[in-house]
Order: C-alpha cells, then structure tokens, then sequence
C-alpha cells in the first residue's frame, strides 16, 4: 500500500479537485462561509469581507475562485479588470455568472506550474482558502505564490488567507472536520504552521500584513522586484 507521503503530487491533486462539483459546490457557501469558516477556523465573513475591501483593486486577478461568494461582496468599480484562475473548471462555471457584470478574463492553471497564458500584469492577486489544499509541504507549495508575484505589477499586492494545522489551537469544531478534509484529500495541511509561510513571504515579497486568526493566516504583502 503506498502511503500518503509517497503519493505523487498530481494524485493529490486529482483527489482533492474531485470534491469541488456541482453537488458540492451548491452547498458551499453556506458550509464555508455560515459555519466553518466562523466557527471552526476563527475567521467571520466581516473579517474576510475587511481584508478584500484594503487590498483588492480595480486590476485584480482572483486565484481558487471557489464560487465566487467573496469576489461578488467585493468592492469592485464597474470598470475594473477582473480575471479568474482556478485549475477546476466548475468552480469557473459556477462563478462566472456572479461577476459577469465585468467580463472576466478566464485561466485554467495549476499553481504549482509556471503560468502558461499570457497574461497583463495585475495591481492585485487574492488567494482565498487556497493553499491548505494545496499538496506538500509549506515550504514546497510556497512556489505557487513566485508564480503568481511574476504576474504582479511593480508594487502590485498579493493578499489571502489559507488554514494552518501546526502550532495553532484547534476547537472541538475544527480538529475534526480538519482530520476528515486531510482524510478525504480535500486538504493537504498537516504539516502547514504560520512560520514556515511568513518566512517564504518576508524572503520573497514587502509583507504589510500576516496575522493569525483562529487557525487562519492572514495575509497581504506586496512584490519584491528581483
């Protein structure tokens, strides 16, 4: 039996990216955003909705769209430039129709390769409940977030939130809804902890912001010209 560990990255991929469907997705925001994401990761939607309104701008590119619930509450001009990147085309398609008000631009990309469009800078990047799906290590997925800072204009942001696992304080709510996410393969966090992420953040970008809420990092920084 091959172990968890010695899975190949793409596996855990295809594994995780199967739970986000039509079935599941219709449940989505209430679950995440009525309940888990208050309540198990210690993170409300005031909070979520506060980071978007600082740090979202009217060039913005949303990575891991989910269904669009915090993009459409964001405030967005009219005009603005909006793109989504997700390597999960339901989770395009179900929220393409939030935010079709501004003609999206739309990418199918695995984060964890180099990004193959060509894309125009953007002066904001959000990466939102993301990166704790990601697989590997902190240190090991943390390229996902070089390869977005090379689609960042000079002094652009790149801002989010991901749900770590080591060194934090776990309620009753989230220990067990977390070893059933990791179980399933819907998440890959075991071994996430808040110094790993802001150490790869303050040796690779300007960090503004990072704070731990709950079991949930915090985060903005800006992009360090090489």
């Amino acid at each position: 039996m091959i172990s968890e560990d010695s899975e190949p990255t793409h596996v855990k991929i295809v594994r995780s990216q199967q739970y986000f469907n039509k079935l599941s997705l219709f449940f989505y925001d209430a679950l995440l955003y009525g309940v888990i994401s208050k309540y198990a990761w210690g993170c409300s939607i005031a909070r979520l909705d506060a980071h978007y309104r600082k740090h979202i701008s009217a060039n913005h590119l949303e990575v891991g769209v989910g269904t669009g619930f915090l993009l459409n509450r964001a405030p967005l001009v009219p005009t603005a430039r909006l793109a989504l990147m997700d390597l999960s085309a339901e989770c395009l398609a179900k929220t393409l129709p939030k935010v079709a008000r501004y003609r999206p631009e739309t990418y199918v990309q695995n984060i964890l390769e180099p990004v193959k469009h060509a894309v125009a800078p953007f002066d904001s990047i959000s990466i939102n409940y993301v990166l704790h799906c990601v697989p590997g290590s902190l240190d090991q997925k943390s390229i996902a977030l070089t390869h977005l800072a090379a689609l960042l204009a000079p002094g652009g942001r790149l801002f989010g939130t991901t749900v770590l696992s080591e060194g934090v304080r776990k309620n009753l709510l989230a220990r067990p809804f977390m070893w059933l996410m990791n179980a399933l393969g819907v998440f890959n966090n075991r071994q996430d902890n808040a110094r790993a992420l802001e150490n790869y953040l303050r040796a690779h970008f300007t960090v503004v912001e990072f704070k731990v809420e709950g079991v949930t990092a915090i985060f903005a920084a800006e992009h360090k010209p090489s």
